[in-house]
């Protein structure tokens, strides 16, 4: 691919993203137009992500971007493992497990990366009563989401996609079904940019509600050796546009991370802002802080992530991540 046509790639994106800023016509309505299934699909899982204001799709290059926009792990250079833990209230918990595998190693001549991802919301057991309101045992129920995903790099484009596994039950109740995520990361002929635009939850409707269908756009930079050789800082900015006529609205999200690295160490603190974001990922400013420690063939990340005005209230976000 020549530099002329990323340069106009990259333009391209850069056009694209300040629209999402813009409300424009929605798809065809649903018998149930305004209502939402699966909201629990917003739950943005990773601590670093979170961090940053959840401004992640063009920023991601971790095993975690397999939530935000799967072409990030073409990225990876190594194996990487990630489990979240989000507590909520009255009892209510969020697992994350994610595991990226590179195959340029094993199967160069497939190359890309494979990813397996599990979403667990577990709200606990409820109180089961007849017509007359009375109590007659317990209920209890959940959420899931199992997917598979692969992206591979062309050259300076990145290219990725996800399919997945969802499910809701409560008691007796149980609904499922398939959808899809794919995305794309541009690396424009500047040191440290990325350019990422991404569509999450593609599918049919369920039940005649509305999966939270969106195109996300965004864009990060990254500077290394900031005030000496050890360090680097990043900016990323995006926008999530909600495709179809649900409850949520225009978002803009902003972030920053800064890292500091030494022998067999590093440490990183994050902020970021939800700007007119009104869905699940939570709005207004978030705080994050990680660690990490390199042993012998392997690399472990200790993150956190504190987002005060999330729908759930005060959410506590804890991710460790494993590279080797």
């Amino acid at each position: 691919m020549s530099s002329l046509n990323l340069s106009r790639n990259a333009l391209l994106l850069l056009v694209v993203l300040p629209l999402l800023s813009h409300p424009i016509p929605t798809l065809a309505q649903t018998p149930n137009s305004g209502r939402g299934a699966f909201d629990f699909l917003k739950i943005s899982p990773v601590s670093r992500a979170v961090g940053t204001g959840g401004a992640y799709t063009a920023m991601g290059d971790d095993v975690g971007a397999v939530y935000y926009n799967p072409a990030g792990l073409a990225s990876l250079l190594t194996s990487e493992l990630n489990f979240t833990y989000l507590a909520l209230y009255q009892d209510m918990s969020y697992e994350f497990i994610a595991f990226a595998y590179p195959l340029g190693q094993s199967a160069p001549d497939i190359g890309g990366t494979l990813a397996l991802s599990v979403h667990l919301l577990q709200p606990g057991s409820g109180q089961r009563t007849n017509d007359f309101g009375v109590t007659t045992g317990t209920y209890s129920g959940g959420d899931q989401v199992y997917s598979f995903s692969y992206a591979r790099a062309f050259g300076a484009l990145h290219a990725g996609a996800l399919v997945k596994m969802i499910s809701q039950q409560v008691d007796t109740v149980q609904s499922s079904l398939f959808a899809a995520d794919f995305g794309i990361v541009v690396l424009p002929p500047f040191d440290g940019m990325r350019v990422g635009l991404s569509v999450k939850n593609l599918a049919a409707t369920a039940d005649d509600f509305d999966l939270p269908l969106s195109l996300n756009g965004g864009i990060s930079y990254r500077q290394y050796e900031m005030f000496d050789a050890h360090d680097d800082g990043a900016l990323t900015l995006e926008g999530t546009l909600p495709l179809r006529p649900i409850e949520d609205e225009v978002g803009m999200r902003v972030g920053g991370e800064y890292n500091y690295k030494w022998v067999g160490g590093k440490v990183s603190i994050r902020a970021g802002y939800g700007m007119f974001d009104i869905d699940l990922k939570g709005m207004g400013l978030t705080l994050g802080a990680g660690f990490g420690l390199d042993l012998v063939g392997v690399t472990l990340f200790l993150d956190y992530a504190y987002a005060p005005a999330d729908l759930f209230g005060n959410a506590h976000r804890l991710s460790l991540t494993t590279k080797f």
